[in-house]
């Protein structure tokens, strides 16, 4: 027996599919890795598509005209929380990219630069080398499944037909300070390491200006960087989970979600 369709559901369910798929769909294009050019846009719209279905019949769906200005507008409202959903994921992995380029100016090694596949753009090699490290992290620890939970509870904190709420995009430019605090707190032991051998270069060079302080100091601050920043991974996990806690902790008391992970 087929099963009997009423064209009037079937368009109801259609149209409370579409409101979480975009919300999803721009979530994942702003999310770090899966939004990147590493991950085909066929996947992220399959994963997209999968996840909306789940979601759909436990989200609320308020009463809509599909043909009227009113929907487009809900649209653009689930497209705009997508974004900074997946942009306040987006904070943290910056973060690390940001510590990484200070190192290297610190460490004289500014001038290293490598692409990022990622993003199509130039960046410090050890910036790069840093947001590589994080990526392994996010994903090791379960990070991603974190955040899809987080994306399923987004549509109860911020429901669908909510509005614009300017205050919660505030609160995402506040936490713009709190990534350059961290990044600086990361570079901190490695600036004060290569400002006391600066300091001890200068000393030399007072009492022995024969020497040429300049050639022999720049390579020996590079290789005791090099080997510094090596000690430092040695914490990384545990300064990422700090982090990523501290992140979730933010989203709990600003944003009100529930996240166990």
């Amino acid at each position: 027996m087929l099963l009997d369709l009423d064209p009037d559901q079937l368009l109801n369910l259609t149209i409370s599919f579409l409101l979480p798929f975009f919300r999803i769909g721009a979530f994942f294009m702003a999310l770090p890795l899966f939004g990147s050019r590493l991950v085909n846009t066929r996947v992220r719209i399959s994963l997209s598509f999968v996840i909306a279905i789940i979601v759909t019949p436990v989200v609320y769906i308020p009463e809509h005209d599909p043909i009227s200005p009113a929907y487009i507008v809900l649209i653009a409202e689930q497209l705009v929380i997508g974004f900074v959903l997946g942009f306040a994921v987006t904070i943290l992995f910056q973060l690390f990219s940001l510590a990484g380029q200070l190192a290297a100016m610190k460490a004289g090694l500014g001038f290293a630069m490598s692409n990022d596949p990622a993003n199509g753009i130039s960046v410090a090699t050890l910036g790069q080398y840093y947001l590589s490290m994080v990526a392994l992290a996010f994903l090791g620890t379960d990070g991603h499944l974190v955040m899809i939970e987080y994306l399923a509870e987004s549509f109860e904190y911020w429901p669908i037909g909510g509005g614009f709420d300017s205050q919660r995009y505030w609160q995402l430019v506040l936490l713009g300070g709190w990534m350059f605090e961290k990044a600086l707190l990361i570079v901190l032991p490695l600036g004060i390491a290569v400002l006391v051998i600066n300091l001890s270069f200068g000393v030399v060079a007072k009492a022995s200006p024969q020497l040429n302080i300049f050639a022999l100091g720049f390579p020996i601050i590079m290789l005791f960087s090099l080997f510094f920043f090596w000690v430092m991974l040695e914490d990384f996990l545990d300064i990422y989970t700090l982090f990523f806690r501290e992140m979730i902790d933010w989203m709990k008391v600003t944003w009100g979600i529930q996240l166990d992970g």
